[in-house]
């Protein structure tokens, strides 16, 4: 039996001093997701949680090389970052080893409200034959995705892991996970030279009005307005100059020609010494000026419930009761949005529209008969 590995970590941030760290934490939920053509399964999923040599693993893969397994799910970090901050890097560290070291990386994914997406951090790397940790991301990788403290502090946040045979060989395949743990890395707004009170994007006809609101400006340098199509990829609009004022001050900006669809915006808070921050992202949608609503209400269940969707865009719906609890989550790609989790209940459920970037479109009720 090894001991368990206490440390300490020390972080050093490049563009920004004032980082702070929640983690390594570990998953308390596990589970399989099945990925199409998969040879195997991952059993007893839940003995990934701590580092204590009880393992889950997928028993033998099948000879043929490059076979693979589901994914292993972790999630229910119960990280508790705190609102307003800002996420800067998340790092996803698993513990692994294969005696016969016939074992290798296969998929690394992020997962956002229990959705797998973000970048692949797999390249193949093979599992080494006694447990060792394997790092993937960091401190500034955002795995091709935003955050805010919502989507980490979510039961649904997590990682999904799966692995693959990287060779022929009659040997078995011995590939296992001792344990799953992350570490978050962010920055609390509250030590930055400015207070930043808020960052709003709002249409005014064919043009978008940007505003914040900040206080305590000290060796503050500028802001920059920046926009994005994706919600990862953000580009300049304008940059303003600080006024580095004690008191309450407001500043605006007019995007004049918002782009296609749903505009993306943040701001880059920059210091005089060259270290930035980001607000929190806010979006507009434009292409229709509408709102996203769900409709008809009263709604009849078994009947097909909508959402104005003009365009097809993916839209992940959270259902709430009266007392806030998550009753059920649907997903659409289009104008029909599944609602059988709603036929076990009735009277007025509240919902939130989330895109895929998992911003937020729309809030409102629905009466279910």
């Amino acid at each position: 039996m090894k001991t368990r590995l206490f440390f300490c970590m020390f972080v050093y941030i490049a563009v920004n001093s004032n980082a702070q760290t929640k983690g390594p934490l570990n998953g308390q939920g596990f589970s399989n997701q099945a990925i199409p053509g998969s040879n195997k399964i991952w059993i007893t999923a839940e003995n990934a949680e701590f580092s204590d040599d009880s393992y889950s693993d997928f028993g033998n893969l099948s000879t043929s090389p490059g076979s693979y397994t589901d994914y292993i799910i972790a999630n229910k970090f119960g990280f508790d970052v705190p609102p307003g901050a800002i996420i800067n890097g998340i790092v996803v560290e698993v513990e692994r080893s294969d005696a016969n070291q016939n074992t290798a990386d296969y998929s690394i994914r992020i997962i956002r409200y229990g959705v797998i997406t973000g970048d692949e951090k797999s390249t193949g790397d093979p599992y080494p034959a006694t447990d060792a940790y394997k790092s993937y991301g960091g401190t500034t990788d955002l795995w091709g995705e935003f955050w805010d403290p919502d989507i980490i502090n979510d039961d649904g946040f997590g990682i999904a892991i799966a692995a693959q045979r990287i060779n022929g060989t009659t040997d078995v395949t011995l590939g296992r996970v001792d344990n799953i743990r992350i570490t978050v890395y962010y920055t609390d707004p509250s030590t930055l030279p400015v207070s930043l009170i808020s960052f709003t994007a709002k249409k005014n006809n064919r043009s978008v009005a940007l505003m914040w609101i900040v206080t305590e400006e000290s060796d503050m340098s500028h802001y920059e307005v920046q926009r994005s199509t994706d919600g990862r990829n953000f580009s300049t609009l304008q940059s303003l100059s600080s006024r580095n004022s004690a008191t309450q001050s407001a500043y605006t900006a007019n995007d004049n020609q918002p782009l296609n669809r749903i505009t993306y915006y943040r701001l880059k808070m920059v210091e005089n010494n060259g270290t930035f921050s980001y607000s929190k992202i806010v979006a507009v949608q434009s292409a229709t000026g509408s709102l996203v609503t769900l409709y008809p209400s009263p709604w009849k269940k078994s009947t097909t419930l909508h959402i104005s969707n003009p365009n097809n865009e993916k839209l992940t719906v959270y259902f709430m009761n009266s007392a806030g609890r998550q009753v059920g989550v649907s997903v659409t790609n289009n104008s029909s949005l599944p609602a059988n989790i709603l036929n076990q209940h009735t009277g007025l459920i509240f919902y939130r529209v989330l895109d895929e970037k998992g911003i937020q479109l729309a809030t409102g009720n629905l009466l279910v008969n």
